[in-house]
């Protein structure tokens, strides 16, 4: 069996979580994480523009075979939804442009995936993370970081269980 790298991306619009995973047989490595943060004081379109091109600079470097992306979870803010939406918009987009496969998985599969249950908190996640990863993860990630990790290992471990059925 080859390694397959996964692209996890925990869709925001201040900050986007982001990592590359190799996932080979039951291991799963971290490559690469960060956060891509966007300046309150540049325009909506400039915004979306510097995801967009640190996303085509991790592509085209780490060069991933599938994306994992979180859906949108419904908050009472619409204006929150309809950013995060475009930039998930964009990462689509780029991914596919990329000849990248494309998966998606709600906030409560992640949770049930890396924590064994939907109402997991971010402290459960955090907690988690670390101990799936062949490879220890450095201290201080942020939140946003991490998600993207959990965002990735769920789709991981989905690919075991598609490869049973």
């Amino acid at each position: 069996m080859s390694t397959v790298r996964i692209l996890g991306i925990d869709p925001g619009f201040g900050r986007l979580g982001i990592c590359v995973l190799d996932k080979e047989r039951d291991k799963e490595t971290l490559v690469f994480s960060t956060c891509i943060e966007t300046s309150k004081k540049e325009s909506f379109e400039v915004r979306l523009q510097t995801i967009g091109k640190h996303l085509e600079k991790i592509i085209t470097k780490y060069k991933p075979k599938e994306l994992a992306i979180e859906t949108i979870f419904f908050t009472t803010n619409q204006k929150t939804i309809i950013t995060v939406a475009e930039v998930r918009g964009v990462c689509i987009y780029i991914a596919q442009s990329h000849g990248i496969f494309i998966h998606e998985y709600s906030p409560p599969q992640i949770k049930l995936a890396i924590a064994g249950h939907g109402k997991a908190t971010k402290e459960d996640i955090a907690h988690m993370v670390p101990k799936i990863l062949t490879k220890q993860v450095q201290n201080g990630l942020i939140d946003d970081e991490l998600d993207a990790i959990a965002i990735a290992l769920t789709h991981s471990a989905s690919r075991g269980m598609k490869a049973l059925n």
